[in-house]
Order: structure tokens, then sequence, then C-alpha cells
């Protein structure tokens, strides 16, 4: 029995069906978290356009980077835009950093080249440091490379500083403080 050459095509086309039509199942079954964490930890992965918001102790932090790559059990991000939003009138915080890294495994950040502001509900205070250092189990931020705070009256820099997250600023090594507005006469 000689079978012809549009059968087989045919039979072969049924077979692909077939296939594919299990493997779309089997990926409907797919758990997205599941997914997501995988992709994560795949090397070399480049995401584009991330957005994340938290809600820490009622405040609402959301960051977005345009670019954040996969390096083993680390993340390393360009043009990192973070901004709290507080959950009473405790202000709003802006912070810009221009590159960062944050690791899995120790659950901290580190981020170079900030800029930011601090509004409080009464004064908008400008922040600028070479470095952040951030970990989960810590209940502040650290600038191990130095720190600058100005407005329009005063300036503050300190050599070592430290932040918690209600906005109190601890000059750890002291600082020089400046008062740029002249006497009143």
């Amino acid at each position: 029995m000689k079978i012809s050459r549009p059968k087989i095509i045919m039979c072969a086309l049924f077979l692909g069906l077939v296939v594919l039509v299990r493997f779309a199942m089997r990926d409907m079954n797919l758990n997205v978290d599941l997914l997501r964490e995988s992709i994560m930890k795949m090397p070399g992965v480049v995401m584009e356009n991330i957005q994340m918001s938290r809600v820490i102790s009622g405040d609402t932090w959301r960051v977005k980077v345009p670019v954040l790559e996969q390096e083993g059990n680390s993340v390393n991000m360009r043009s990192i835009d973070i901004r709290r939003y507080a959950s009473s009138d405790r202000g709003e915080w802006y912070f810009f950093g221009r590159e960062g890294t944050y690791d899995y495994e120790q659950k901290a950040a580190k981020i170079s080249g900030l800029l930011g502001t601090i509004d409080d509900g009464v004064r908008v205070w400008n922040l600028e440091s070479k470095k952040l250092d951030w970990q989960d189990s810590q209940d502040n931020f650290t600038f191990p490379e130095g720190l600058t705070v100005y407005d329009d009256e005063f300036l503050v820099r300190a050599p070592l500083a430290s932040m918690d997250r209600r906005g109190v600023i601890l000059l750890e090594q002291g600082g020089v403080i400046q008062w740029a507005r002249p006497l009143e006469r």
C-alpha cells in the first residue's frame, strides 16, 4: 500500500498541530510568579521600563527603572527614579540615582550619583551624595561617601551620614553648616 504525498503532509501537519496544542495547554497552566522568579534569576536578562510600588509603614514607595540587567544574584540598574509619598503630612521624597545594584541574597541596594529633594511639608531640601546604601533589615539609609543637604538658607555637608525613614538625618562624623542668608540689619 502506497501512501500519497498529500496524505503524508496532512498527517505531519496534524501531528504538528497536536504537539502545538499540547505545549499551549501546558503553558496555560504555568504559575506566573514562578515564571517571573525564573526569569529574574536567568543571567544576562535585560528588562526595560520596570515600575514597582510598595507600601512600607503606610508610605507608598514607587521605583521606576528604564533598564535592569540580571547578573548572578544581583541586578544592575541605570537611571533610578524613587519617590516616597507619605501617608501623613510628612511630605514627599524624590531621589534620582545615576546607577545602582540590588543584591537578592543580602536584600541590599547601592545607588551612586544620587540627587534628590525632601519635602517635609514646611521646607523643600535638596540632597546630593556620591553613594547611598540601603539594607532591608535596617531602618535607615547610609551615605558612606558624604552627604550635602541644602535649601535657599542653609547648606549642610557631612563626610558620613545616615537618614531614617522619617527623614531624620544623623551626621555621624560631624559636619559643616553654612547659613547662606545675610543677616538682617
